[in-house]
């Protein structure tokens, strides 16, 4: 007997399908998860940064930017992190805002999952300065 598992994922649409046989076998119809989701905020005060924030990951085969994720109001000037899409990898991030220095995580894995990939979330504290 095959069971097949719906889930809506909250916010974004996105349809994850898995049909599971009876030796526990999962075959998933991949939706898009981010590789890598950076809460960006002030180290001394704590302020959400994001939103006049830029950054990007790389690894040895890809370059992608952070995008707009995840807001605390419906006001855009609040946008509390960034994300980023691609496969697993080893990822070196950076994050760079006028008035702060550049903040970089190297390193950073991110693996499969049995689904999908296993999202990183980091915090990046930025330092006032260059």
């Amino acid at each position: 007997m095959n069971v097949i598992v719906r889930t809506m994922i909250a916010g974004s649409g996105a349809l994850a399908l898995s049909a599971c046989g009876i030796m526990g076998s999962v075959d998933c119809i991949q939706p898009m998860y981010p590789v890598i989701v950076v809460e960006i905020r002030d180290a001394r005060t704590g302020a959400p940064l994001a939103s006049e924030a830029r950054g990007t990951i790389r690894s040895a085969t890809l370059v992608d930017s952070l995008r707009p994720a995840e807001y605390s109001t419906s006001d855009p000037a609040v946008m509390l992190s960034r994300q980023a899409y691609g496969p697993s990898g080893t990822y070196t991030v950076e994050v760079q805002r006028t008035g702060y220095a550049t903040w970089t995580a190297a390193g950073v894995r991110v693996d499969r999952g049995s689904c999908n990939l296993d999202t990183r979330r980091l915090v990046a504290s930025l330092q006032p300065g260059s």
